[in-house]
């Protein structure tokens, strides 16, 4: 025969859960979205910021190995054929080509621009539009000293910097001249 303590036992058995059992795991719930959410949404920005410097970085390779091949071609009759002066630092090179065809390598507006005379009237193709700085230097033979004039003139230096973003990504080139007499 039951008694009477173990049939109110029986009565009171329940299935699922309280009203206070769930509030409390929704409120766990809820505070763990709050400090999981971020971290999807600063991996997407960390993937964009990454990818939009590599992009620039890109930029600033392609536009580099394109001005070394460009002045590396510079003739050479006695004296290079440079016709912007030889001066340290420079933004502007203007040159003639062993083709005899005349390249002007120009910074306008935040472009970095280069020019050839015979191909659509001298008409300037942007290199890179984050342009931030192009600085060309001259150097003799000896590396160490600054050419005074396109005689001497053995080393062309440019430091090409990109802006992105607010970061600067800058790279230096020294182009050894070809076509020396």
């Amino acid at each position: 025969m039951p008694v009477a303590g173990e049939l109110l036992v029986a009565t009171l058995k329940q299935n699922g859960f309280t009203l206070v059992e769930m509030i409390a795991t929704l409120t766990m719930l809820a505070i763990l979205a709050a400090v999981a959410a971020p971290y999807p949404g600063n991996g997407v920005r960390a993937y964009n910021d990454t990818a939009s410097a590599i992009h620039t970085l890109g930029k600033l390779r392609n536009s580099s190995e394109r001005l070394v091949r460009e002045i590396r071609e510079i003739h050479n009759t006695g004296a290079y054929e440079i016709f912007t002066p030889i001066i340290s630092p420079n933004s502007t090179l203007s040159f003639r080509k062993t083709d005899t065809e005349i390249v002007t390598i120009d910074t306008a507006a935040s472009r970095l621009t280069l020019a050839y005379d015979s191909i659509n009237s001298g008409a300037a193709y942007t290199l890179s539009d984050e342009l931030g700085s192009l600085s060309f230097n001259y150097w003799q033979a000896d590396g160490v000293s600054v050419a005074n004039n396109t005689l001497d003139v053995a080393f062309i230096e440019f430091e090409l910097v990109l802006n992105h973003a607010g970061n600067n990504y800058a790279q230096r080139s020294c182009v050894a001249l070809r076509n020396r007499q």
